[in-house]
């Protein structure tokens, strides 16, 4: 579909390709979020009569959810560098950060600091001159 999208416009980089690509960076992102979750559930579990220590259900279950969120990241990455210029598609995967500090203040009250968004900042500008290359 993008594919096709893409064509349709020149082989202009569209508002729908770069979403398309950033939904996929999101998926990826949640598997950070499901490993942070995970290590703050400690615990043992018993398993065929044998106890495993480090995690609890609830921490395995977050792990699990972080390799489904891989597995399903790992599929849409594929069909990413099969339609897009491997720049362009690299490039929109390093909005990851941006994403990941988003996720940080949103969901773990992580602080916001200058050193921080100068840092998006940059990344963002990265992102724009690629991109705006691309088109």
């Amino acid at each position: 579909m993008e594919e096709k999208l893409k064509r349709k416009q020149g082989g202009r980089l569209t508002v729908l390709s770069v979403i398309l690509i950033q939904l996929a960076v999101i998926v990826y992102t949640g598997s950070g979020i499901c490993s942070k979750m995970a290590s703050g559930k400690k615990g043992s579990v018993t398993l065929f009569g044998h106890t495993i220590r480090g995690l609890s259900a609830a921490g395995y279950a977050w792990l699990f959810l972080e390799v489904c969120c891989l597995g399903l990241y790992a599929v849409l990455w594929q069909q990413i560098i099969k339609r897009f210029d491997l720049s362009v598609a690299y490039c929109n995967r390093a909005f990851a950060v941006c994403w990941s500090f988003l996720w940080g203040v949103l969901l773990f009250g992580e602080k916001v600091r200058p050193l921080n968004l100068a840092g998006i900042a940059v990344v963002l500008a990265g992102i724009l001159l690629v991109n705006s290359d691309a088109q």
